[in-house]
């Protein structure tokens, strides 16, 4: 459900302007090198979205959404708290404390908006830390997949489905997250959310679209075959993926570069697999060159 307009008066609109500058001024203000405001408002205008003039415009929710999610108390009583405080310090008539206003203008922020934030902080953050502190000058990126339980809605059932395992009623919805976060601020840079139907692999290789020329991206042994590899080169940056435990390794072959450390060539598998296409799939070059290093790891985790 989108924002609605309320039409005010000329001197109400001009006071509530100046209360939600204000507003913004006390309660973005630690994020503000991150997310200035008048990124936040042209994203806004972007998005098209009208709001009401009252407490909860997006701007104050976002940062009531963002102060809650960083608070070691994430309940919405707690995120009310702070959002009356911060509206007393400047000059504003504080909410009730009834968490209902803030709850539905939660529901009522267009997901779009905040995904579009969210690699924003993530450059923001990697601007603030000195390049020395890379690794060999270059950005290392860090892909994972998890899984996420949501609350036991219709609207979730539906899109996120429980596992077919459990019966109607006796699970929660489930959600297949993807993530690709930066090492060194461990901020996210790009996330895709799907159904637990929806494979991994699939959903990594959209992300592999925010790779950079000299990026340098680390994933497990599930990425460890030939077609990721390629992808990620075709992109301009470099993977260091375990090997997956399916493909063989002899060190006696291929190109030696030191102890457990040589190059190989490994070649293009002979069957498309299920998730690609046929027209991706003879794309692909016949071969490949690998490096491949053995590496012993005494310290667990």
């Amino acid at each position: 459900m989108p924002y609605k307009p309320k039409y005010l008066s000329p001197g109400n609109a001009k006071s509530c302007v100046h209360s939600q500058t204000t507003i913004f001024a006390l309660v973005a203000s630690p994020w503000e090198k991150l997310l200035p405001e008048k990124l936040v408002h042209s994203r806004i205008a972007n998005e098209k979205i009208t709001y009401y003039q009252s407490i909860y415009t997006p701007i104050v929710t976002l940062w009531a959404m963002v102060s809650q999610v960083l608070s070691p108390d994430k309940s919405l009583s707690q995120a009310v708290k702070r959002m009356s405080t911060w509206l007393s310090a400047a000059g504003v008539k504080p909410p009730s404390s009834d968490t209902g206003a803030y709850s539905k203008a939660r529901k009522r922020l267009p997901s779009k908006l905040v995904q579009q934030l969210v690699p924003i902080v993530a450059e923001a953050l990697e601007a603030q830390v000195p390049i020395e502190q890379q690794w060999c000058g270059r950005r290392v990126r860090v892909l994972d997949g998890t899984t996420v339980l949501m609350s036991d809605t219709a609207a979730n059932q539906a899109e996120y489905p429980q596992h077919s395992n459990q019966k109607p009623g006796c699970g929660f919805p489930i959600a297949k997250m993807v993530v690709l976060f930066s090492l060194l601020t461990g901020a996210v840079v790009s996330a895709g959310i799907a159904s637990l139907a929806s494979s991994e692999i699939v959903m990594s290789r959209l992300i592999y679209a925010n790779l950079v020329p000299e990026d340098v991206i680390l994933a497990d042994q599930a990425y460890g075959n030939y077609v990721d590899l390629v992808l990620v080169k075709e992109r301009g940056a470099d993977a260091v993926f375990r090997k997956n435990h399916l493909r063989k390794t002899d060190f006696r072959r291929g190109k030696k570069l030191g102890i457990g450390d040589r190059k190989v060539v490994w070649n293009k598998p002979r069957q498309c697999p299920d998730h690609m296409n046929i027209e991706e799939f003879e794309a692909l070059p016949s071969s490949f060159i690998v490096r491949e290093v053995c590496l012993r790891i005494k310290r667990r985790g």
